[in-house]
């Protein structure tokens, strides 16, 4: 009885992080478009928020009062954006209170103003008046906030990821020279976030490299070292968020906060953009959540405020198929995927599926896989937050028989049981595959547990 209590040890920390994939993120918001002719009633989407799904704040790309009003006693949280244009006149204190007096006071605080973005990827437009006055004009809003009163709405702006000169690898990162220690100074000073619009989309996009896809979807894959930290990365996520953490704390300001301002996945597009898929939308965005209530390799245990780009597909937005198919939501309301958004399903990241008798499926090893490419997988497993990979080692009930192929087997098979036993999560590389006969007496006793029983 003493051998058999030890065994089941691991097996019991397994089923508490099989569990704890069910946790949703903290402080997740989403990104508020209206570039649509078919959309629902401001009214409607913040009833919608509120009582349906788990999303606790809104980000705008303006100060749209129809918006403000509607979201009024919702309790919801509301970013809003000045326009960019807008930049070199609110350097002006008169004009700087101008604009509060007209678009934030008269809602605030029945409305959960919490932010007030000062343009949208002003590095990124290259425009040396909006670059030049950015700074300024944050200063004479923040200015404006004080003297209406409002002392709790943080003024900032939000970056994409072009401000980085350098960022591979992460502990590298850098700034372009410019008006970065202006704003990060600003920012400490007011205690208000660095936002930054990290898109693993737009790395990956070009080239359609499937290596690449896999390590910006969150997919098992080599991984990406950083010989300066001795780091693997195994998604692109972590990678960029670490390079920009780096990049402030080389200039001194590694206390200062970092909002994921923008990040997503479109789930459709035209013939050209095999990437834009619901599978694809569903790796990332699902696995998203995870990864940012876990920290990084260089912020460990760190939850990121993070806006899912965005609430709903918009037929008005100009440009290729995708740009209209990054929403999680139809304009009816109908999810175009769900990975936990939902309150009313207890969904995950691609979620396990209840057991059907006659029907299983593991996955294994391929027969030409290399002990090396199987370690691999085995340190990619492991890696991930959720995964316990004690039951592989010494005393565990998977630790015999005693090689890289059979340790492999375990760790590949539990990756793809717990993320839902999609084909996609047996891939590893081109070194997994799925197989409907029982590989082991190990994945036996595991599934007389129900962990491992297949659909």
């Amino acid at each position: 009885m003493g051998t058999r209590h030890n065994n089941f040890a691991p097996v019991l920390r397994l089923i508490a992080a099989v569990l704890s994939l069910s946790a949703t993120a903290s402080a997740i918001g989403v990104n508020y478009g209206t570039l649509g002719n078919n959309l629902p009633t401001p009214a409607t989407v913040a009833k919608f928020l509120k009582t349906k799904t788990i999303i606790e704040s809104v980000k705008l790309f303006n100060a749209d009062p129809d918006i403000l009003r509607a979201f009024a006693g919702s309790g919801l949280k509301v970013t809003v954006t000045i326009p960019n244009g807008l930049i070199p006149s609110l350097t002006k204190d008169d004009e700087a209170r101008g604009w509060i007096n007209d678009h934030i006071a008269p809602f605030y605080p029945k409305t959960k103003i919490n932010r007030v973005l000062v343009g949208n990827e002003i590095m990124a437009t290259l425009d040396d008046n909006l670059i030049s006055n950015l700074v300024p004009a944050m200063k004479a809003v923040h200015r404006a906030l004080v003297k209406a009163g409002i002392d709790d709405v943080q003024v900032t702006t939000a970056h994409a990821m072009g401000i980085l000169k350098v960022s591979e690898p992460p502990s590298a990162g850098q700034f372009w020279p410019g008006h970065d220690v202006a704003v990060l100074k600003f920012l400490r000073q007011t205690k208000s976030p660095l936002m930054v619009n990290p898109y693993p989309y737009f790395s990956y996009a070009p080239s359609y490299a499937p290596s690449i896809a896999d390590y910006a979807l969150f997919r098992p894959n080599r991984g990406v070292h950083d010989s300066h930290t001795n780091i693997t990365y195994y998604n692109m996520f972590d990678a960029m968020m670490d390079a920009v953490y780096s990049a402030i704390k080389a200039m001194g300001y590694a206390d200062v906060d970092i909002v994921v301002a923008e990040t997503g996945w479109p789930s459709a597009g035209d013939p050209n953009q095999p990437a834009c898929t619901v599978d694809n939308a569903i790796s990332f965005n699902g696995n998203l959540l995870k990864a940012v209530t876990s920290g990084t390799p260089l912020m460990p245990n760190r939850k990121f405020e993070t806006y899912i780009f965005s609430l709903f597909n918009e037929n008005l937005k100009p440009g290729q198929s995708n740009e209209r198919n990054w929403g999680l939501f139809r304009p009816d309301f109908s999810a175009v995927y769900d990975v936990g958004i939902l309150k009313n399903k207890q969904s995950r990241p691609a979620p396990r599926p209840a057991p059907v008798a006659g029907k299983k499926s593991w996955c294994v090893p391929k027969a030409s896989a290399s002990d090396q490419a199987l370690q691999a997988n085995i340190n990619y497993v492991c890696s991930q937050k959720g995964m316990d990979c004690r039951p592989i080692q010494a005393g565990g009930p998977c630790f015999g028989p005693n090689n890289v192929r059979s340790h492999a087997s375990f760790v590949m098979n539990s990756f793809y049981r717990l993320n839902g036993a999609r084909p996609f999560n047996c891939d590893f590389a081109g070194t997994g595959v799925v197989a409907n006969s029982d590989p082991s007496k190990c994945f036996i006793f595991f599934s007389s547990l129900g962990l491992f029983v297949n659909t």
